[in-house]
């Protein structure tokens, strides 16, 4: 069967994997009352976010995660948060962000002391990897991580979270290429009741695994049902991805033109809804059947539309595919040194691939995986053959009674005859009596229609007036908008003209302020300390060697001029940090800059006190990295917003800085002097930076310094 199938897995767990991940009630009775309550209360505000991301209000319900992130007291709402961020940024098929955040929730739920909430989390945790990495086309890392999901909640009631690593562990089944255990994992996922979602994944996936078994009517007869299904709720991944199947399905049964039809379809569905996964895989199912029909340049048209996406959201097992057709295409067209190029992408596309996957722990999690598949089989067959000898005892009870009922039907019937007689005349009378009744409510239904007629009259004859009344309504209130329409732009653009003018005042202040203190320093070099060198060397030059005094009086002057200059330099340097108020000094020249550049800024610190206490030294740098990351950003990133968090956690000194700009490419990028230098400070201090960036997405600066 075609590829697309063998691929459509990755698309299908964007339909569930984004329920609830608080949608069960878990207490931790060893913690304190109040931590019991702070939990509680943090857990309701994360629900709220959930509930947003889930109605595609995915951008309020990020805004919110950060702003929430500055008030969180407790581990748990941190990973529960962590892991929101990382559902966002696989909406978004932001595959490097949302394995970021699922690797930090993984990492600090490991400090959580109830057992059954830290199981649950770590497995919502190897979830969202697993699906990271299936959609990078890494399915052995993908398989690895759905087995160690459900091995951490085998011994536990099974829930959600366990089901839903389990129909992700049968996608990629699929991806490999064994539909029997595919098939049999989707069938158990059918028995877990309590999630739409998974219910709806699991029949749309065994529409597909029936497809790859060329048991093509059972499998469109799945398909079909599930697209009707999701038309009724606007589920248009669901929609996309059982459209772009049924075609697959005609593809392989030889029906063409019903082929295109379907992926036509499903293509226009993706593009509409912003579905990359399923438009990239459209795409190339379509450029793959137009080259079956030898319409090459048509063909290449769509593996390009395709391979533009899968460059662009990493899909790797797509690249591989389509850079293989394309070096087919260009040996059909004689362009031998194209198809080179394409034949060496495709090469290294595949050793990657092959590289990420070589994982020695996923032999052992899948024998350890069916091992238990296989026990808990055995004891369904015990049990059910128990239920066998059950009902051949209670099969020999029924044929007795049977017997006997026998015997007592035959009297009941010659009883029901007597009764029949006694009815059927019953029947007779009451036959007449409904015709007179019949006669009796026709002349009221006459009477009915009458008076029906003399009401819509009265109703017209009223109705007219108020229609026109309410026409000449309208209209005034039609015109008193577009007046008020004006009135609001004219307003608006009177408020923009004088928030120019405050800016040009701001910036005219600073530099003007910037002036006055060069003046100053130049004036005290000058008059001091040049006033001090001078005598110096006068007495140099009018002394003899020989006088203890007069070397005294140098040396004194000498102390002097190295006082004056020690004291301008630290003139020069923020006095502010001596005073436990780092954070506010930071947070006043964030907002300064950000209200002269017209940028929205946010700004938090946890805890203050702490980080106000931190050495000298190191806030000064900190504070120097921080100007010119924002420096850097005004410049040259056009972003609209910016957000600035200060964290100590223990002795670890975190510092991220996130911008809305127009991002870079950290792999072409080349250092100017502005990061150069950001490197060079945190270098001195023994820290590191981890830089996270796209075109067109932002740039987020992680940067964490140990605190000795």
């Amino acid at each position: 069967m075609s590829n697309s199938i063998s691929q459509f897995f990755i698309i299908t767990t964007f339909i569930f994997f984004l329920s609830n991940v608080n949608g069960q009630e878990i207490k931790n009775k060893s913690i304190t009352l109040n931590h019991e309550n702070l939990v509680t209360v943090e857990k309701t505000r994360i629900d709220i976010l959930f509930d947003l991301l889930n109605s595609n209000e995915e951008e309020k319900a990020y805004k919110k995660a950060k702003t929430l992130t500055k008030l969180l007291k407790t581990k748990e709402s941190s990973i529960r948060l962590s892991l929101l961020i990382s559902h966002y940024f696989n909406k978004k098929t932001q595959l490097d962000s949302m394995s970021f955040y699922a690797n930090k929730a993984l990492k600090n739920s490991e400090g959580i002391t109830n057992d059954s909430l830290r199981r649950i989390l770590a497995s919502s945790s190897y979830n969202l990897l697993a699906l990271s990495s299936k959609k990078r086309g890494l399915f052995e890392a993908s398989k690895k991580y759905h087995l160690k999901g459900i091995e951490i909640l085998e011994k536990q009631q099974k829930g959600y979270f366990y089901y839903a690593n389990l129909h992700g562990l049968a996608n990629v089944y699929m991806g490999l290429g064994d539909y029997t255990n595919a098939i049999k994992y989707l069938k158990q996922c059918l028995d877990y009741k309590d999630d739409e979602e998974i219910m709806i994944g699991s029949y749309l996936n065994l529409g597909t695994a029936y497809g790859q078994k060329k048991e093509y009517e059972t499998s469109n007869s799945y398909l079909k049902k599930i697209k009707s299904l999701c038309s009724e709720t606007n589920n248009w991944q669901c929609q996309a991805a059982s459209t772009l199947n049924i075609g697959a399905n005609y593809e392989e049964a030889g029906k063409t033109e019903q082929a295109l039809k379907y992926y036509d379809e499903s293509l226009k569905i993706a593009k509409e809804n912003k579905l990359y996964a399923i438009e990239s895989i459209a795409n190339n199912d379509i450029g793959r059947l137009l080259y079956s029909l030898k319409r090459y340049d048509e063909a290449k048209l769509y593996f390009l539309n395709a391979l533009h996406i899968a460059l662009e959201y990493n899909f790797l097992d797509q690249q591989k595919e389509i850079y293989l057709k394309l070096k087919e295409i260009a040996v059909y067209q004689n362009d031998y040194e194209n198809a080179y190029a394409l034949m060496t992408r495709y090469s290294e596309v595949k050793d990657y691939i092959a590289k990420m996957q070589n994982d020695q722990d996923i032999n052992e999690l899948d024998i350890k995986f069916k091992t238990l598949q296989k026990e808990n089989e055995i004891k369904d067959l015990t049990f059910k053959n128990n239920n066998k000898m059950l009902l051949l005892k209670n099969q020999e009870k029924a044929i007795e009674n049977l017997n006997l009922q026998k015997t007592i039907e035959k009297k009941q019937n010659e009883n029901e005859l007597l009764k029949l007689k006694e009815v059927t005349q019953n029947k007779v009378n009451q036959i007449n009596l409904l015709e007179k009744d019949k006669q009796l409510k026709e002349s009221e239904i006459l009477r009915e229609k009458q008076v029906r007629k003399i009401i819509i009259i009265g109703f017209l004859v009223l109705l007219i007036p108020i229609i026109a009344l309410s026409f000449v309504y309208y209209q005034k209130q039609k015109a008193q908008l577009l007046i008020n329409k004006k009135q609001k732009e004219i307003s608006e653009q009177k408020n923009k003209a004088i928030l120019k003018d405050q800016e040009l005042k701001l910036i005219k202040a600073e530099i003007e302020g910037q002036d006055k203190e060069r003046i100053r320093i130049a004036q005290e070099l000058h008059d001091s300390v040049g006033g001090n060198l001078a005598a110096i060397k006068l007495q140099l030059n009018n002394s003899s060697y020989g006088k203890e005094n007069e070397i005294k009086r140098i040396n004194s002057q000498i102390n002097d001029t190295y006082n004056q200059i020690r004291s301008i330099s630290h003139n020069l340097l923020p006095k502010r940090f001596n005073q436990n108020n780092f954070c506010e000094i930071v947070a006043e020249y964030q907002n300064n800059l950000a209200t002269a550049s017209n940028i929205d800024a946010t700004f938090s610190a946890h805890p203050r006190t702490e980080i106000n206490k931190i050495d000298e030294n190191i806030l000064v740098e900190v504070y120097h990295i921080i100007q010119e990351l924002i420096t850097n950003t005004i410049k040259h990133a056009q972003a609209d917003k910016i957000e600035l968090q200060l964290n100590l956690i223990e002795n670890l000194f975190s510092v991220i800085f996130e911008d809305n700009g127009i991002g870079f490419n950290i792999e072409s990028n080349t250092d100017g002097i502005g990061l150069t230098n950001i490197k060079n400070r945190i270098n001195n201090l023994n820290g590191s930076l981890h830089i996270d960036s796209t075109l067109n997405r932002g740039s987020i600066f992680n940067i964490e310094i140990p605190i000795l």
